[in-house]
């Protein structure tokens, strides 16, 4: 009898879909098998007799997994993403079968075929590269916007970003020639590059925009745009990008190893604007030593730099980061993300405070 396979989405209200899921979906029909992606409020109307079910958390949604454990006592239950690659004990230990750790398509495959390694690292013996994966599929899930990711990882190493942790600082990018034919597959008029950073590769990035166009927005590091690439970008009908620039106290940038200055952040952000694309800049409120200091500082520069719009979150404490290893220091437990979800920084500043230091920010053009 052919397995009964479900892929559950445990993150709701996105407007894009999440990618893993669509990529493993891809994945278990090109290798053969029948699979369903559904949302989490769909996944808890289902019976409980599929033989495999594959769960990808990260440290926000994965308050929902001992609901999902619980709903579904019979079946094989596998883990993968941020958070169970950061912490595959503690997903273990609440009775998950298998934790994927990375990525997971050939992983996945290996799983099926009846691979039952508790603790699971992805395997080559599948799909060589990430041009041989195939498309992402992303029906069953509820979206309305469309994402595409032509590449995987950062090469920075941000002690805030769980990203760092999971791709272990590398940045895999696919060809530009196969970013293009995805786009082609599905008719994307409009979509957003939801890499870490889209323009990590100038080179790549322009060779993508040059054979590409419609209404779409990217993710970037400010430094990297220049006036060449916001031409390239602009010509192929980038409306968007949006800026993790965190803060405009070069203190802070450096305690939080951004690796960047705040004269080239501002150089980016005034190109792309000069060519007639929106900058989205977002930064974060209460980074470990930060003080009021570093957040009048910021506000300062951000009421004298263009920008179309701008927004701050209160830092997260997610794992494999700087910030969970102070937290750690300051008394967090792990039991948290079970219960909650990924916690804010509070470790050194009280809520009240953090509140009152995003007010600033968000206050600052005013």
């Amino acid at each position: 009898m052919p397995l009964k396979i479900l892929l559950i989405n445990p993150w709701q209200g996105e407007i894009y879909p999440p990618p893993s899921i669509g990529y493993l979906q891809a994945t278990i029909l090109d290798a053969g098998y029948n699979v369903r992606a559904v949302d989490l409020a769909v996944a808890m109307n289902e019976p409980d007799d599929y033989d495999i079910i594959g769960v990808t958390f990260h440290s926000f949604s994965v308050r929902y997994a001992k609901q999902i454990r619980e709903h579904f006592k019979k079946a094989h239950l596998v883990c993968g993403g941020h958070h169970p690659s950061a912490m595959p004990k503690q997903m273990a230990s609440i009775g998950y079968d298998q934790i994927v750790i990375g990525e997971g398509e050939n992983a996945m495959i290996d799983i099926l075929e009846g691979d039952r390694e508790q603790f699971k690292w992805q395997s080559s013996d599948h799909y060589k590269t990430i041009n041989d994966i195939p498309f992402p599929d992303y029906r069953g899930l509820a979206h309305t916007d469309n994402v595409v990711i032509s590449s995987r990882g950062c090469p920075f190493k941000c002690n805030f970003c769980a990203s760092t942790s999971f791709w272990g600082n590398r940045w895999k990018a696919r060809s530009a020639d196969n970013v293009i034919a995805e786009i082609n597959h599905f008719g994307y008029q409009s979509w957003m590059f939801e890499d870490d950073n889209f323009t990590a590769n100038k080179k790549r990035a322009i060779e993508i925009c040059s054979q590409v166009k419609g209404h779409w927005q990217c993710a970037s590091r400010a430094e990297t745009l220049d006036d060449e690439l916001c031409h390239a970008l602009k010509k192929s009908g980038c409306h968007a990008v949006w800026l993790g620039i965190e803060s405009f106290s070069p203190a802070s940038l450096e305690r939080c190893n951004k690796n960047t200055s705040v004269e080239k952040m501002i150089r980016g952000i005034e190109c792309a604007e000069g060519h007639g694309i929106r900058t989205v800049c977002q930064f974060i409120i209460g980074l470990p030593e930060d003080t009021i200091h570093d957040i009048l500082l910021t506000a300062k520069v951000i009421r004298n730099t263009r920008m179309s719009d701008f927004g701050g979150n209160i830092a997260w404490v997610l794992p494999g980061t700087e910030i969970y290893n102070q937290a750690k220091l300051r008394g967090m437990t792990d039991d948290v993300y079970l219960e909650s979800g990924a916690p804010f920084y509070t470790y050194e500043h009280d809520m009240d405070t953090l509140l009152n230091w995003r007010n600033i920010l968000m206050n600052a053009k005013r």
